[in-house]
Formats: C-alpha cells, sequence, structure tokens
C-alpha cells in the first residue's frame, strides 16, 4: 500500500531542509568574515622596535615593514620644501639611525623629544619612513620635588 502525503506534511519537510540550508549558510558566511579578519590582522601587523632591538635585529629587518621609537636628534633635520623630503636622525646612547621621510614635515618636528616613524629599513642601513609622529614633551607634567 501506498500512503499519502497531505499538502500539510510537505509544507513541514520543505521549512526543516530550507533552515539547515540557512544555518550552513550562515556558517559559510561567518568563517569567510573570519578567515579574511584575521589574515588582514597578520598581514598589517609591524613590529614596534627602539634602536637598541633594531640594531639586534637589523639584517632580518631589511625591506619589512617596522615602527620605531627613538629620540630625535634636532641639529640633524634638513627639510626640502620642493620636494618635502625630511631628514634626520634618530639617537639612542651611541646608536644612530638615518630617516629619510617625504611628506608635510608635522607642524611640531622642532619642538619633538621623540619620533615614532613607521616605514622600512634599507640595505644601505638609512630607514625609510612611509609615516612619523612626534611625540612633544607634556606641559602638563608634575614637577619634581625639590
Amino acid at each position: 500500500m501506498s500512503s499519502l502525503v497531505t499538502p500539510a506534511d510537505q509544507g513541514v519537510a520543505v521549512k526543516t531542509g530550507g533552515k539547515a540550508k540557512f544555518v550552513i549558510g550562515a556558517l559559510l558566511i561567518l568563517g569567510a568574515i573570519a578567515y579574511v579578519t584575521i589574515s588582514s590582522f597578520q598581514t598589517n601587523a609591524i613590529y614596534y622596535l627602539n634602536l637598541q632591538e633594531l640594531n639586534a635585529q637589523r639584517g632580518s629587518l631589511i625591506n619589512q615593514p617596522v615602527r620605531i621609537n627613538a629620540p630625535l636628534d634636532k641639529s640633524s633635520a634638513q627639510f626640502d620644501d620642493k620636494t618635502l623630503t625630511l631628514k634626520f636622525n634618530l639617537k639612542e646612547g651611541n646608536l644612530v639611525l638615518p630617516v629619510v621621510y617625504k611628506g608635510v614635515k608635522p607642524d611640531t618636528f622642532e619642538q619633538g623629544e621623540s619620533v615614532v616613524a613607521e616605514g622600512k629599513l634599507g640595505q644601505d642601513g638609512t630607514f625609510y619612513a612611509s609615516t612619523i609622529l612626534v611625540k612633544c614633551p607634556s606641559k602638563y607634567e608634575s614637577e619634581v620635588p625639590k
């Protein structure tokens, strides 16, 4: 004997199959979003080093994206306003790193105490910065008691 399927029973079968497809589709979309997020964080990760760390790892960091934080040697600054090229040295102890930055010179550069430079270390030992951030001394630091 054959059994009869009523239209109400067919609707239940279609609804449960549709829910499974929806759940699988949602999981695939969430997986793709997670993959893109994780891979973009890994490719945009940049090391943050001081000059001593940079000097210790110099060979492995050539042409790699790096972020450096070091005191600014104000006497070494040279700016060419025609080519928008800023050249200066970062100096920490006896270590000196020449930096070349092409772009507008920050307004606070002359008052800067230290610089955070993001870019790549060249084969010639010069750091080619794509971004610089000048750190100025705080006007709101408390005075040292005498």
